[in-house]
């Protein structure tokens, strides 16, 4: 029986190890971009609202 997707024009179908080195890079992009994000830290526009919040719920006054 003939590959489905040699025959819709897009290849040989990957390989066990060329799906396992694709999910790594993935996995490594993904672990750069999330590295990038906690080194930013929470602006301090956010934490304030964040404290904000809190005072209303709790029923405080600025």
């Amino acid at each position: 029986m003939p590959d489905k997707q040699a025959d819709q024009g897009k290849g040989p179908a990957p390989t066990a190890s060329n799906k396992k080195d694709a999910n790594a890079m993935i996995a490594g992009k993904l672990r750069g971009y999330y590295d990038s994000i906690v080194e930013e830290g929470t602006p301090p526009a956010f934490l304030d609202l964040l404290e904000r919040l809190d005072k209303a719920e709790r029923g405080e006054k600025d």
